[in-house]
């Protein structure tokens, strides 16, 4: 397999999750709307810095305004990390990689590209919001679905369920961060929220009565955070992308530095007491994890994707 096609498919795989998950992001913080006090509502700028996406904010004219920030995370094509670009990168890597997917699934990201890009230029305003992100989220479900139902279980479908894990176990990290971040108001006492808010990241990962099955009692942070992070069955948490991310490995040539990269995160995970992690620990935590999930990145670029000098 050429290391360009693998690239590829890796990163249409990054990008729709990435996609899917920007859209659940935006959303943890929209329901932030409906379920708490105006008083103890985190900024909109809270997306900005989960997304890493201050500093080019910044760099344009307006102020931070939720229209421009939900117009720059939703439909700027220069921002690397919003939607509309995510879905334009998506469909470009599977233009030019056709070859080597079901033809049923070019049609499917073209058609949510296409509908996105007509939906750009209206905005996105409080009273469509649930109800677009809702249709990217079970969009980008349903191509993924596609692609695991119809492709060969062979290397590049390795390639594509790797860069779906990688991306899913770094944006639930950043999803969990905006809570942590929400909750973090040095002006108020949030501490009668702190439910509401966790209930509103796990409805947000499609993982509330998968919690509820599995932790049987009421939401409560430290059981949250330990099955957001080292649940191991259910698909979103980062224990469980992290096992997904080692079966790939093991099933791809040379991948011995890329399988102790992910070994290396999956026990830092497995050796963290979930029932400390609070306020500035937590934001510590999920900071140090994200940077080593962005090692992981580069050792499998430099393995797989990288030429040979």
């Amino acid at each position: 397999m050429l290391s360009r096609v693998a690239e590829r498919i890796y990163w249409l795989s990054r990008y729709l999750e990435r996609a899917e998950d920007t859209s659940r992001l935006i959303l943890v913080r929209h329901n932030v709307i409906l379920d708490l006090p105006r008083s103890v509502q985190p900024d909109w700028e809270l997306l900005l810095n989960v997304l890493g996406a201050r500093e080019s904010f910044d760099a344009r004219p307006g102020a931070a305004t939720e229209k421009n920030i939900m117009s720059y995370v939703f439909s700027e094509r220069e921002n690397p990390s919003s939607i509309m670009t995510s879905l334009a990168s998506a469909r470009e890597n599977m233009r030019t990689s056709r070859e080597v997917l079901p033809s049923e699934t070019w049609e499917r990201v073209n058609s949510l590209y296409l509908s996105v890009a007509r939906r750009a230029n209206k905005g996105l305003p409080r009273a469509s919001r649930h109800g677009v992100l809702n249709g990217i989220v079970q969009s980008t479900q349903q191509i993924s679905g596609m692609l695991a139902g119809t492709m060969n279980q062979d290397e590049t479908y390795q390639f594509l369920r790797m860069g779906r894990n990688l991306e899913r176990a770094d944006m639930t990290t950043r999803i969990i961060d905006v809570a942590s971040l929400a909750l973090a108001n040095p002006e108020e006492d949030v501490s009668p929220y702190q439910n509401v808010m966790w209930v509103s990241v796990l409805q947000s990962l499609s993982a509330y009565q998968m919690y509820r099955l599995s932790v049987r009692h009421n939401v409560r942070p430290a059981d949250v955070l330990q099955f957001l992070l080292r649940n191991r069955d259910f698909p979103r948490a980062l224990s469980h992308c992290l096992l997904e991310l080692e079966a790939s490995m093991r099933l791809l040539p040379r991948g011995n530095e890329a399988l102790k990269a992910v070994q290396s995160v999956h026990r830092k995970i497995k050796r963290t007491n979930c029932a400390e992690l609070e306020g500035q620990a937590l934001e510590k935590f999920l900071d140090h994890v994200q940077l080593r999930l962005q090692g992981v990145h580069e050792v499998i670029e430099q393995t797989w994707f990288t030429p040979e000098q």
